[in-house]
């Protein structure tokens, strides 16, 4: 007998099959590659305390001017911001309602713990968030249950929903609380994952008649979300929707509020695919409503006042205006009246405030006339916006409106039907339509931008599955991975028919690329095909350029920088990966064993013309860095068959029962010398697996002991 040195390539192939593969490895879950050789991956352990609502999409960590580091983050649900443990609801307000639309707006019914709500336009959907303050006791259920956050279970009618509280009413009560009620409401909230639906309100609005259902099923697209800091604040929108800004502050107070609602907010884009910042300073809309400016007569102006700056307009009718609202005003004397203002107050239906950009000196002796101005434009998919950066003072992402003065301007995308998402590069944006690639670079001209297709024969899975290493763009096609380093190119891939032969591209807008530069890795989540959530990831050496691949759920990733571990999400939690070696649970439980392992592709002797016997394994193992106060160890299992193919009780031509695999399972720690087995076969394959708290192991050179023995079973 001799022992014989098994090496194997790095990565696993399972673009071949098996017995093709020989000399390499075939299958793993929860492994890294360094330096050639297998080990288990870190652990990770649990940040926040509370559990957060919803999935979790996308995550932002950056470092502020007082030294706070935060982990803001957003599901579909509610966006958060978290400093150190606790997480804080920084979600925007959608409508305040005060009395007298509350008074005595809760209703109760004795022995439940449904509280009813009338209120008139509450405008909820089911699973809403609303918070109450100011009630008193109703029905026996204590104020202090219902001035809180609720959730919204159930929506009866435009003018009443449901929430459960947990103490039963002890009486029924038509009409309770008090008159000193507020309820504000938050954004509704989206869609977990992709899905389809009949039911009522699908499809677009007055698609036929009232409370009618859809005759076919309609997709509901999941909720995403993308965050952008902005010194130290930050800047963020729904796939889709608005953009909202969220002001920092070191007591987590505020929250965020539409962008256009801020002072001089300006023709801001109704509706955004994606917003982020280029290097430039610029915030870019992508797929946006276009820049649109019509204006309407206003009412005839009885007199202008003014004390400084401060402009107050009568009117002789009510001037429907509201605060954030634009006027231009024309033929007042003196002309410091003249211009285009944004209302900073309504006093009343027939007085509005505006700031001028100097003082007139006194009244408006001439009162001249005003338009009142909509920005509202028409969505283009395949538009580009980008809003104002002043030389001075730096980006003013309030201001979107061109001016010969600013920088605020548009381009538009030629290539695809619309854009999916752009990305940050040194040299340029790179902005990804549904088929084709732009590059989009700042010239600072008076064009600002000018945008050059790079290709027209790409494809994307979704907006978040982008990443970066060494200056190379890496991407998750429908059906193979691209990489752009100034040119597009197939990324090749050992493991592209595992993956695109079992995968769900019916939720590909959850998909999302990662990094994790500690080992050179970037990592693809995605659904496999039956799946409806993120269940599966595979990970890109690109210093060794090999794959590698496993199970894990996880909803976002954002690589270690201010904070110095990967941080990603999962059911309701916040994770930092590579802290610990095992699988950290919430609420300070104890921490769960990783299972982990690797397995060979079948090794065979002279081409597997002769059996082998093996009997004899001298593992390779490092346990150094495990945890000192476990006693880790790995399993290693020997297997054995006599053809790729055979079948469990398969005979072969002299009636002889074939197993398909003979397995002989050992026990390896740290201490041990040699694993005797005894299992013979055309064909063998060894497995490294660990699933025991503590352990953590790298795979070295393994010498097994195996000899021929003979050509007949």
């Amino acid at each position: 007998m001799a022992l014989k040195k098994i090496t194997l390539r790095p990565g696993i192939n399972r673009d071949i099959t098996n017995y093709s593969q020989e000399g390499g490895w075939y299958a793993c879950d929860k492994i890294r590659f360094r330096k050639g050789y297998p080990e288990k991956i870190g652990g990770w352990t649990v940040v926040n305390f509370d559990a957060f609502k919803g999935n979790c999409r996308a995550i932002l960590t950056y470092g502020t001017t007082d030294n706070a580091q935060l982990i803001n983050f957003g599901t579909n649900a509610k966006v958060y911001a978290m400093s150190g443990t606790t997480i804080h609801d920084i979600t925007p307000i959608r409508a305040t309602f005060t009395t007298a639309a509350t008074d005595n707006m809760f209703e109760t019914v004795s022995g439940s713990t449904t509280l009813i709500i009338n209120l008139t336009g509450h405008g909820a959907s089911a699973g809403d968030f609303v918070t109450f303050s100011g009630s008193t006791d109703v029905g026996g259920i204590p104020a202090v249950e219902i001035n809180t956050e609720h959730e919204v279970t159930r929506v009866v009618s435009g003018s009443e929903f449901e929430v459960t509280v947990t103490t039963a009413a002890t009486s029924t009560v038509a009409a309770g609380g008090g008159t000193s009620i507020t309820a504000e409401f938050q954004i509704s909230i989206g869609y977990g994952s992709s899905t389809y639906g009949y039911g009522w309100g699908a499809g677009t609005w007055g698609r036929g008649t009232w409370g009618s259902g859809a005759a076919t099923p309609v997709s509901l697209p999941e909720r995403l979300l993308f965050l952008e800091q902005f010194n130290n604040d930050m800047i963020w929108n729904i796939q889709d929707g608005e953009i909202y800004y969220w002001d920092y502050d070191a007591l987590f107070t505020n929250k965020s509020v539409a962008l256009s609602s801020l002072t001089g907010a300006r023709a801001v884009p109704q509706q955004v695919g994606k917003t982020m910042f280029t290097s430039s300073g610029h915030l870019l809309a992508l797929a946006c409503t276009e820049y649109a400016r019509a204006t309407t007569a206003g009412q005839t102006i009885s007199s202008i006042t003014n004390v400084t700056t401060t402009a107050t307009v009568t009117t002789a009718s009510p001037h429907g205006l509201d605060v954030g609202d634009w006027v231009e005003f024309s033929g007042q004397t003196p002309i410091a009246y003249q211009g285009e203002f944004q209302v900073t107050e309504v006093p009343s239906t027939t007085t509005f405030k505006v700031i001028l950009l100097s003082d007139p000196g006194g009244s408006a002796s001439v009162v001249g006339t005003y338009v009142s101005i909509d920005y509202a434009g028409t969505y283009d998919p395949l538009l580009i916006r980008w809003a104002d950066v002043n030389a001075d003072t730096g980006p003013v992402p309030e201001e979107w409106k061109p001016e010969i003065t600013n920088t605020a301007g548009f381009i538009r995308v030629k290539g695809g039907s619309k854009v999916i998402t752009g990305y940050n590069t040194r040299q340029e944006t790179l902005i990804f339509t549904d088929t084709s690639l732009n590059s989009l670079q700042f010239l600072g001209t008076d064009e600002v931008f000018s945008i050059q297709s790079i290709t027209e024969n790409i494809n994307i899975t979704g907006p978040n599955v982008i990443t970066e290493a060494n200056n190379i763009v890496m991407w998750m096609g429908h059906d193979q991975f691209f990489l752009y380093d100034g040119r597009v190119q197939t990324l090749p891939c050992t493991l592209k028919q595992y993956i695109f032969d079992d995968i769900n591209l019916g939720q590909a807008n959850l998909f999302f690329a990662g990094s994790n530069r500690e080992f050179d890795e970037v990592i693809w989540f995605y659904c496999s095909d039956n799946a409806l959530n993120i269940d599966r990831y595979v990970i890109y050496n690109y210093q060794e350029q090999i794959w590698y691949y496993g199970t894990l759920n996880r909803t976002a990733w954002f690589d270690s920088q201010i904070i110095n571990y990967p941080i990603a999400a999962s059911n309701g939690y916040i994770y930092k990966h590579e802290d610990g070696i095992d699988d950290g649970q919430p609420l300070n439980a104890a921490a769960q064993p990783i299972n982990a392992y690797i397995q060979s592709a079948d090794l065979t002797i002279e081409d597997g013309e002769r059996f082998v016997l093996t009997k004899r394994v001298i593992p390779d193992v490092n346990f150094t860095t495990s945890d000192a106060t476990s006693t880790p160890e790995v399993e290693m299992t020997v297997g054995v068959r006599n053809f790729p193919g055979a079948l469990v009780n398969t005979n072969d031509v002299a009636g002889n029962t074939l197993t398909r695999d003979v397995i002989t399972t050992a026990t390896i720690d740290q201490y041990t010398n040699q694993v005797f087995v005894r299992a013979r076969g055309r064909q063998m394959n060894f497995k490294i697996q660990s699933n025991k708290v503590g352990t953590q192991w790298e795979l070295g050179s393994v010498r097994i002991d195996f000899k021929p023995d003979g050509r007949r079973g």
